[in-house]
């Protein structure tokens, strides 16, 4: 019953409806797809969180059975994650981590531009959008992160030159970085 409901909603391109049927029917794989595809980014974008929370949760449990789930899916439930651990360590003022958190966005951002590759002309321009969101997100809690050190701040801005975001906040960071290299500069004898 589902499994034709689902082909009905995905025909008249109703994907959310598809989405739900595919995923009450156990069709993973064809859900996973959906979803990054068609879903994921529309519900993103409009804050939608708790939707892409549950979706993803129950996808989750059938990741073995999803091929490429690291960089489709499980991107989502990451950025999550990731972003409450870098709240919750910024709250504390805990700047001991902030290499770690940074190492942790290193990896992410490299996940999102390898997503990017591996799902190619699959994704839509929102999907970018979608991603490029997740980044800044993140940039912006490194940058509010405290730390003891210039090197660190220094090595973070560089690290979010990688990240895939708009040129204008390529640009920001740069600019930041050239702040924080010249202030080393000065600082040292």
């Amino acid at each position: 019953m589902h499994e034709a409901l689902a082909l009905y909603h995905e025909y008249y391109g109703d994907k959310q409806g598809a989405l739900e049927n595919l995923i009450q029917c156990g069709n993973w794989k064809k859900a996973h797809t959906i979803f990054v595809t068609s879903v994921a980014h529309s519900m993103f974008l409009s804050s939608n969180h708790q939707e892409v929370w549950r979706i993803t949760s129950a996808l989750e449990n059938h990741k073995y059975e999803i091929a490429d789930w690291d960089l489709g899916a499980g991107i989502y439930i990451d950025f999550y994650v990731l972003k409450n651990s870098m709240q919750e360590r910024n709250a504390m003022d805990d700047s001991g981590s902030l290499e770690e958190m940074s190492e942790s966005c290193r990896s992410f951002f490299g996940r999102l531009n390898e997503s990017l590759l591996v799902w190619g002309s699959k994704l839509p321009v929102e999907s970018r959008a979608c991603y490029s969101k997740m980044a800044e997100e993140l940039c912006a809690l490194l940058v509010d992160t405290p730390s003891e050190t210039l090197n660190l701040p220094m090595g973070c801005l560089l690290m979010m030159l990688n990240a895939p975001v708009p040129d204008e906040s390529r640009s920001s960071y740069l600019q930041d970085a050239l702040s924080v290299f010249t202030e080393i500069l000065c600082s040292d004898p």
